[in-house]
C-alpha cells in the first residue's frame, strides 16, 4: 500500500467520481483507476460500487476512508514540522465575509513587519464550509464566531462587538435614538446568506424577543447588505466593526433594550501540528485585541 495510493482514494470517495479525483490530483484517469484496482487487489476487497460515471463506497471502502484520512493527516503533518523554519512558512487562514475586509488588513501589517518570509493564503466562506476545511487540514486556523462545539478544536476568545440595526437616512426609524424592538415588526429584512454567522446570529436574536420581520433580500457580503440598506430595499443587522464614516445612505441604531453582540475567536485543531507561523500569528491577535478593543481597516 502506498501513499499516493491513500491519496487517490480518499480523492474518489470525497469527489464520487473516478475523472473529478484524477483532475484534483493532477493525474490521468486511467493511471488513478489502475492504482485504485491495484489497492484493492493488495485489501483482497471492491473498495467502491461502480455505478456508471458516479461510484460509492462499499462497506469495506467506508471502514477504510477514515484510517486513509488519519494517515494522510499524520504525514501531511509530520512534513509541515520537518519543514517549519520559524522565519518562513506558509499560513492558510480561514476567515468569515464579515470578518475578514474589516481585521485582516491592520493584522496582516503587523504580521508581515514581524514575519516577512511568511506567506499567508485567505480563504473567506461561511462558518460551515470553514470548520469542514479545518477538520479536512485543509486551513490552518479560523477567525470567526459561532465556533463549532468539536472535541477536535481549540476555541480562543479574542474580542466581542455590538451587532446594530442598519436602517435607511430616510427611512423613518432613523429618526429615533433606540428603536423599541415593536417597531421593527413587518419591516423587510435583509439577510447575509442562510448558513452565516451573521444570518444565524440575527435569527437567534429574532427568534429570542418574539420579533417577525419579512424577509427583504439575502446577500453574501455585509457591503452589499449596505448598499441595499441604502437604496430603500431594507433594514439589516450588521456588526459594529463594519461601520464606516464614509458610508452613505445608511444610519446605524441600536434596539432599545437589547444589546446583541458576537464573540470574535480563533479557532485550531487541536490534534495538529501548529507551526511557527501560526502560533506567531495568533499572539499578534491576541496582543492587539487585550485591551477590549480592535483594529479595523483605516478609513478611505
Amino acid at each position: 500500500m502506498e501513499m499516493h495510493q491513500l491519496r487517490y482514494f480518499v480523492a474518489v470517495a470525497e469527489t464520487g467520481s473516478f475523472t473529478e479525483a484524477a483532475r484534483r490530483c493532477f493525474v490521468s484517469q486511467p493511471s488513478l483507476s489502475q492504482q485504485i484496482i491495484k489497492l484493492e487487489g493488495e485489501l483482497g476487497s471492491p473498495l467502491f460500487d461502480r455505478l456508471g460515471r458516479r461510484v460509492e463506497l462499499t462497506e469495506s471502502g467506508r471502514r477504510l476512508l477514515a484510517r486513509a484520512r488519519r494517515i494522510l493527516f499524520e504525514v501531511e503533518d509530520a512534513v509541515r514540522e520537518v519543514r517549519d523554519t520559524g522565519a518562513r512558512g506558509l499560513l492558510r487562514l480561514g476567515v468569515l465575509p464579515s470578518i475578514g475586509p474589516y481585521l485582516l488588513p491592520t493584522i496582516f501589517e503587523r504580521l508581515h513587519s514581524a514575519l516577512p518570509e511568511v506567506r499567508v493564503e485567505v480563504h473567506e466562506d461561511f462558518r460551515s464550509h470553514l470548520v469542514e476545511e479545518l477538520a479536512a487540514g485543509k486551513l490552518d486556523l479560523l477567525l470567526m464566531s459561532l465556533p463549532p462545539e468539536r472535541e477536535e478544536f481549540v476555541v480562543e476568545e479574542l474580542f466581542s462587538e455590538d451587532l446594530l440595526l442598519a436602517v435607511p437616512t430616510k427611512h423613518p426609524l432613523a429618526r429615533i435614538g433606540r428603536i423599541p424592538p415593536e417597531r421593527l415588526a413587518g419591516e423587510k429584512l435583509i439577510f447575509l446568506g442562510e448558513s452565516s454567522s451573521l444570518a444565524l446570529q440575527t435569527k437567534r436574536l429574532l427568534g429570542e424577543h418574539e420579533i417577525e420581520l419579512e424577509i427583504g433580500g439575502q446577500c453574501s457580503q455585509v457591503q452589499t447588505m449596505k448598499a441595499l440598506v441604502a437604496a430603500g430595499v431594507g433594514i439589516a443587522i450588521i456588526p459594529r466593526m463594519a461601520i464606516r464614516q464614509r458610508d452613505t445612505g445608511v444610519v446605524v441604531r441600536e434596539i432599545a433594550g437589547l444589546h446583541p453582540k458576537r464573540e470574535i475567536v480563533v479557532v485550531r485543531h487541536r490534534h495538529r501540528y501548529h507551526s511557527h507561523a501560526e502560533n506567531r500569528f495568533v499572539d499578534l491577535l491576541k496582543v492587539a485585541f487585550a485591551a477590549g478593543d480592535h483594529p479595523v481597516a483605516a478609513e478611505d
